[in-house]
């Protein structure tokens, strides 16, 4: 028996040994990197609708799916779309494509000074039915599914309700706040002082991404030390550095956000509640959850502080489908949706799902 302690312990020493080896490698080459150079969003696509600012990527690997349901993902306003696909290891595009699914994305541009006019109503009543008309005359499907993240769930929900798109077969929503009023220390600032936020960004324009990095930052100032003190400990570990760099991009790129689109979120979702409420307007359109059928699965994140349960709960309460379902699964803002544990507990979930309601 003490052999075969001394056997592990110097085993252990040797794995030590390696791993402090490449670490000291790893590290080095990390500091010396550009961050710009990080390599994101690789999955081969071609567009499909280019209008504008507005293009509709269909992604190399659906032609031949064994799924007859295409999959239409939208990202929220502020971010990239690359977030969808940030690495090799940790890209929902990838699992989706591997899974056997027609996969597009929609992509809204980045906003310059001549889109501060640019408001809630022109995504929800032009361009998603545009990016939806798109991927289904592309697929000759009558129907497809839409997953968002964030925002991205709320147009997905949006878009189903106000323009009554009963093609809209399945609704995957990650991290979407439908009752906002839940949102903690968001609700509180949007209910108290959200009239002067509003009208600041009149005045300033583009609300900057560079000011949207900095404010999602703040919300974890402890963790944007420790995420440091991680990587250091796990550095030996070139699949930990490639997610580290990939979501350091994600917060280091964020895109401004059109002034028309955020006063009308600010005053509709964040003060009003009115996507909740059921009077929430777009145009003459009102986006009633209640008419809404299409199959809906829900995520949220056990430790989210920005979008908690309870505002995505909302949906479940709201969304007149007999099929829906909700899961609460660990991580937090960002990690609910591509953290370590989304690959199995949200990802490989929503293609199973998909699976029994897309045909094929």
């Amino acid at each position: 028996m003490l052999a075969a302690l001394r056997q592990r312990k110097d085993s252990w020493k040797r794995i030590s040994a390696q791993r402090l080896r490449l670490g000291f490698v790893n590290g080095i080459e990390w500091l010396i990197r550009d961050p710009s150079e990080t390599v994101i969003g690789r999955t081969p696509f071609e567009p499909i609708l280019s209008r504008g600012k507005l293009v509709v990527r269909r992604y190399r690997g659906a032609e031949g799916s064994r799924h007859r349901t295409p999959v239409l993902l939208i990202p929220p306003l502020m971010v990239k779309p690359f977030i969808f696909d940030l690495h090799e290891g940790r890209s929902l595009v990838r699992h989706l494509l591997d899974a056997g699914y027609p996969v597009y994305l929609v992509d809204f541009g980045e906003p310059e000074r001549a889109d501060a006019y640019v408001t809630l109503d022109d995504y929800v009543l032009d361009w998603l039915p545009a990016a939806c008309d798109a991927v289904c005359a592309d697929t000759r499907s009558e129907g497809l599914s839409l997953l968002g993240y964030c925002m991205g769930g709320l147009f997905a929900l949006s878009h189903t309700a106000a323009n009554e798109d009963e093609r809209v077969r399945n609704i995957v929503a990650i991290a979407a706040p439908v009752d906002t009023h839940k949102m903690g220390a968001f609700a509180w600032i949007a209910k108290h002082g959200g009239a002067q936020v509003e009208a600041m960004a009149g005045l300033l324009g583009n609300v900057p991404g560079a000011v949207s990095s900095r404010a999602f930052k703040l919300l974890a100032p402890v963790r944007n030390v420790t995420r440091y003190a991680d990587l250091f400990l796990n550095l030996y570990d070139q699949e930990y550095v490639n997610g580290f760099d990939a979501m350091n991009a994600w917060t280091s790129q964020f895109i401004d956000y059109p002034a028309g689109a955020f006063q009308q979120f600010l005053r509709e979702f964040m003060r009003h509640n009115r996507l909740y409420e059921g009077n929430l307007r777009f145009g003459e359109r009102v986006a009633d959850l209640g008419r809404v059928r299409a199959s809906l699965l829900l995520f949220a994140g056990e430790t989210d502080k920005v979008v908690p349960e309870a505002a995505v709960r909302g949906a479940l309460e709201k969304v007149g489908s007999e099929d829906k379902t909700l899961h609460v699964v660990p991580g937090g803002h960002m990690g609910v949706f591509a953290g370590s544990q989304a690959p199995e507990r949200v990802w490989r979930v929503t293609s199973d799902w998909l699976a029994t309601r897309s045909g094929g």
